[in-house]
């Protein structure tokens, strides 16, 4: 999620070719909203000549923040991010909040985030460590999310898993999920790594193809903007 996909390796090839040679060919890449390794309109570009669609994440949280009831503050700066970098609201595009493994959380943080996330013109989304034997904190607070707005059906979130962790391509689907969850209701499991030298990759599979429109596709955005002409 961190490493720009159009990097250039010391191997004279792209993270994107490497990813390709020892894994797979990448439908889709998730890339990160801020920070010093922010998707930038290159890699757009370089993303858009492969076909390649775009998951978008918002990597700049702290344990603080998401511990905290400021979500919609948290959800307002993921939507001006991803808007700058030319991401458009009210096309069903999810934006990630990556919970990072040890840390603990605020259910009511998550209801902020994703209410606000919905009315900005985003799909919330929520990464976190699913193995609650190494972090009880998020299967307790994502339960508790999930009990607390099912009836508005989670404010139309989707999760992505962390674990268990695969030495291959899973030939089944079975991520780890918060107890009021089941496996079906992740979307996302990212379950390996792409590793050359020291630069890294996180091998990430949707649950089906369904999953896709959740992230920003340019064939369908220009297809779009013909319409309107």
């Amino acid at each position: 999620m961190e490493t720009p996909i159009n990097k250039k390796l010391k191997n004279g090839h792209t993270m994107y070719d490497w990813v390709t040679r020892k894994n797979c060919f990448p439908v889709f890449c998730m890339r990160t909203l801020c920070g010093d390794n922010k998707i930038t309109a290159e890699e757009i570009e370089y993303l858009k000549r492969k076909n390649c669609r775009i998951a978008l994440v918002l990597n700049d949280l702290t344990e603080a923040e998401v511990s905290s009831s400021k979500g919609a503050l948290s959800a307002l700066r993921a939507a001006e991010a991803a808007k700058a970098a030319g991401f458009p609201e009210n096309r069903s595009i999810a934006i990630f909040a990556d919970i990072k493994p040890k840390w603990s959380i605020n259910h009511n943080w998550m209801i902020l985030f994703a209410q606000t996330m919905k009315a900005n013109g985003f799909i919330p989304g929520f990464i976190g460590n699913t193995d609650s034997s190494k972090n009880f904190s998020f299967d307790r607070q994502c339960s508790h999310y999930v009990k607390a707005t099912k009836e508005i059906d989670y404010w139309g979130a989707i999760f992505m898993s962390t674990e268990p962790k695969c030495e291959a391509a899973p030939e089944i689907w079975e991520p780890y999920c918060p107890s009021s969850l089941n496996r079906k209701d992740m979307s996302l499991w990212a379950c390996g790594k792409t590793v050359f030298d020291e630069t890294e990759a996180d091998d990430i599979y949707a649950r089906d193809e369904k999953v896709l429109a959740y992230m920003w596709d340019y064939k369908e955005g220009e297809m779009d903007e013909q319409k309107t002409v």
